[in-house]
């Protein structure tokens, strides 16, 4: 957890934040008082408005979703706290009072509430207060509780909103602008959040608040149970997804599977998978993480129609993520609906002006496997010429008869080569302690790759010193090295084995009788 930041204190930090969002979008207008955000000119034809709101510290939630396509107004709190029911009750009024300058023609009204304590009470107090105030116009409102990590172990409160309540801003949003009426908005928002949509996440620390001090910020506990290393992390978020949930009271029946899974894939349950980075971790441990999470599902047979990955609802720099299934097809049996009906997919694949919205909007109706992809490529690199070692005048003559030619022992040689990468492996911290004087401090890492990957090459026969000259074997050495190495070592080793062929017998003599 890093507790330092350019803003040393909350104080206005939030109003700042959300002029900052709405600079990034013509469209939207900000109502500084109530920390509120609208679409100034939304789109004719829809006749209903998406209003959701929360704490401050989860952007780009809210304020970023606002737009066409998504949220017709947002509101935010303080940081970690609900915004107040006069504040939600203002972001109403203005998604209602930009719809139209004709009162008659006014937009009905959806919240989006995520269940936490503030929100549900400070949100159900708006929504009280706004029927009564507007009793010509429909408001009504949806609770996303996708956490499923709290219904299990007797949790004394219920399951949470977390990012699955962006995947719900992004459905609906587009299922509005297709001009639907509230009546059927909010069937399509009760059936994604009624058994369809789950979530789990996990927090490595606490996140640090600007001007707080480190001690008050208490530690939080490693979600996700034991477990032994991304692997086992990944299995357990899953295993509470998709294994069937003990009922929370006793004597109740065990609920039904969170979806069906088949012995192939195709008789699967159809999902989307949404990750999410809570706002500390890295693009390159997510990258890995989306990996490890697709290929523990592939296992399962469970191959989701669209993926997702960015951090859509952060806790300020919580190091951690979290990852939401939604089950297509659990809506499609909820609304007795197919997708010739209700195309799911194509909602989220559907255009919006909000900006934090990350997804690509074009799918082949099947994509390939990971592995089917990767073939792929490398079918692709084979249609052009390749340039092999024979093509440079390494004939399969010279490299059989060179070594007993030359009265040298393939054993000694390999025995040289050998204790050369042991030695880079025995010295990799003196490599690394001085290159972090000099330099960055990758050294003793980038020298042990290459040793490692040379040692691994003549453990599985790709490197067999027998059936190649002492010029091809310099350039198979640099081609390893190169591969394993990178940076700078790699180039270097690439030229100094592939550009110095006349100095291999030399090499090879003082590897062999060193």
């Amino acid at each position: 957890m890093s507790n330092k930041h350019i803003f040393n204190s909350p104080q206005g930090l939030v109003l700042k934040s959300l002029r900052g969002a709405v600079a990034l979008n013509p469209a939207l207008r900000l109502h500084a008082p109530s920390k509120s955000v609208y679409v100034a000119h939304p789109s004719l034809h829809t006749r209903v408005a998406l209003v959701a709101g929360g704490g401050a510290g989860h952007e780009p939630a809210h304020a970023s979703y606002t737009g066409r396509g998504m949220l017709a107004a947002s509101v935010s709190g303080d940081i970690f706290a609900s915004p107040s029911a006069r504040q939600i009750l203002t972001a109403i009024e203005l998604a209602i009072a930009s719809s139209s300058s004709d009162k008659s023609s006014l937009r009905d009204v959806l919240l989006i509430i995520n269940n936490y304590t503030g929100d549900r009470l400070n949100f159900g107090l708006a929504l009280a207060r706004a029927r009564a105030l507007y009793a010509d116009l429909k408001i009504d409102a949806v609770v996303v509780a996708d956490d499923v990590s709290l219904l299990r172990g007797g949790a004394l409160v219920g399951p949470r909103g977390l990012a699955g309540n962006i995947l719900v801003c992004k459905v609906l949003g587009a299922y509005v602008e297709t001009g639907a009426a509230l009546e059927d908005v909010k069937r399509l928002a009760d059936a994604v959040v009624g058994g369809a949509l789950a979530s789990v996440g996990v927090g490595l620390d606490h996140c640090h608040v600007p001007g707080r001090s480190a001690d008050a910020e208490g530690r939080a506990k490693k979600g996700g149970g034991k477990f032994e290393g991304p692997e086992g992390l990944v299995a357990e978020m899953l295993a509470m997804i998709l294994a069937p949930r003990d009922g929370m009271a006793e004597g109740r029946e065990k609920e039904e599977a969170f979806m069906a899974i088949g012995k192939m894939h195709t008789e699967a349950d159809e999902t989307v998978l949404f990750v999410n980075n809570l706002g500390g971790m890295s693009q390159l441990e997510m990258g890995a993480l989306l990996d490890e999470i697709l290929n523990q599902l592939d296992a399962s047979d469970i191959r989701p129609r669209r993926v997702y990955c960015s951090a859509y609802m952060t806790s300020l720099n919580a190091p951690g993520f979290s990852l939401t299934l939604l089950n297509l097809s659990r809506v499609y049996r909820t609304l007795h609906l197919t997708a010739q009906d209700l195309d799911i997919l194509a909602l989220l694949d559907a255009p919006t002006d909000a900006h934090a919205w990350l997804g690509v909007r074009s799918w082949p109706i099947y994509s390939n496997t990971q592995t089917e992809s990767e073939a792929e490529a490398e079918q692709l690199l084979r249609t052009l010429k390749p340039r092999t070692e024979e093509s440079h005048g390494e004939g399969r003559g010279e490299e059989t008869t060179y070594w007993r030619a030359a009265d040298i022992s393939v054993g000694q040689v390999q025995a040289g080569i050998r204790a050369a990468c042991m030695r880079v492996l025995e010295v990799e911290k003196d490599l690394t302690a001085f290159d972090t004087v000099v330099g960055d401090g990758d050294c003793g890492e980038t020298f042990t790759a290459g040793a490692r990957a040379v040692l691994r090459a003549l453990d599985n026969g790709e490197l067999e010193i027998g059936k190649t000259s002492p010029a091809m074997l310099m350039r198979r050495l640099g081609g390893t090295l190169e591969d394993s190495m990178g940076g700078t070592m790699g180039a270097r080793a690439y030229f100094f084995f592939h550009r110095s062929p006349q100095l291999s017998t030399y090499t090879l003599s003082v590897l062999t009788f060193s």
